[in-house]
């Protein structure tokens, strides 16, 4: 068996963000519900996106769930796009189940554990 190389890669962020072609979300929380509602792009430029069209909302209690929804429903076309999704529904998910609030890219406030 041939030994593999592996290439260690310090992770770094991208600066400049790419909007997706096929929209963008805004995520918020309703009755314990994680709720996505998804927006066509209306003025689109590599560098700007002015307003957008409601076109699908996505409603659900997992993060898994709600992100296996979107990808099948071709609601998301670039991997960094889908990757800060999922981190934000993951976020929704953890304020839902924790009686915490949610708000888009926010930190969740977690309470102060006592010592």
């Amino acid at each position: 068996m041939n030994p593999i190389d592996v290439v260690e890669i310090e992770a770094t962020r991208d600066r400049k963000m790419v909007f997706d072609e096929n929209g963008f979300f805004v995520i918020f929380l309703r009755d314990g519900e994680i709720v996505a509602e998804h927006y066509q792009n209306v003025t689109h430029s590599p560098e700007t996106v002015k307003t957008g069209k409601l076109d699908t909302v996505v409603v659900g209690e997992s993060a898994l769930a709600m992100c296996h929804t979107i990808v099948r429903e071709d609601l998301i076309s670039r991997l960094e796009h889908a990757a800060y999704i999922g981190r934000e529904l993951q976020k929704a998910e953890i304020a839902a189940v924790n009686g915490l609030d949610y708000v888009q890219d926010e930190p969740i406030e977690l309470p102060r554990r006592s010592r």
